[in-house]
């Protein structure tokens, strides 16, 4: 192959390259958006675990009693602590993500794509940290449930 001919296909898989790069830096608003829904729904998910441990934390607390005949070398007044702080932090968890919900404006109106791109890139990062927390109070009540074989 010639030189000529060689240098014309390098500048043409050059360009196909720059070209390709070009348009995977230049976001759209739309994709931003969707993988903010997508993170949502499966945080969704993870929220009836958060509300059923939390459910299930209030019984253990209202029927302490009868938890003590189970567990005979039970600290109920320790046991009650625990439990109200973890259903505290459960409910601290849940109300920012209803927080996070009621903020949140999928609608773009007046906002250009890069306006658009930037805020849907903070609304994952908010709601990345909620998940965060989510998992860890879920973690730790699932563990704790554990103990009372809940």
């Amino acid at each position: 192959m010639s030189v000529r001919i060689y240098m014309k296909y390098l500048v043409v898989a050059l360009l196909c390259a720059g070209l390709s790069s070009s348009c995977t830096q230049h976001a759209n608003y739309k994709t931003e958006r969707e993988e903010v829904m997508k993170f949502h729904d499966i945080l969704m998910e993870d929220n009836s675990i958060l509300v059923n441990n939390g459910m299930k934390i209030d019984s253990l607390m209202k029927n302490l009693p009868a938890l003590k005949t189970t567990f005979k070398e039970l600290d109920t007044a320790k046991e009650k602590e625990v439990m109200r702080s973890m259903a505290g932090r459960l409910n601290k968890a849940e109300e920012l993500m209803n927080d996070w919900m009621h903020a949140f404006e999928p609608d773009i109106t007046g906002k250009s794509n890069e306006q658009a791109v930037e805020y849907f890139k903070a609304e994952r990062i908010k709601i990345g940290k909620i998940d965060s927390l989510y998992k860890q109070e879920i973690k730790s009540s699932t563990g704790y449930l554990l103990k009372f074989k809940r």
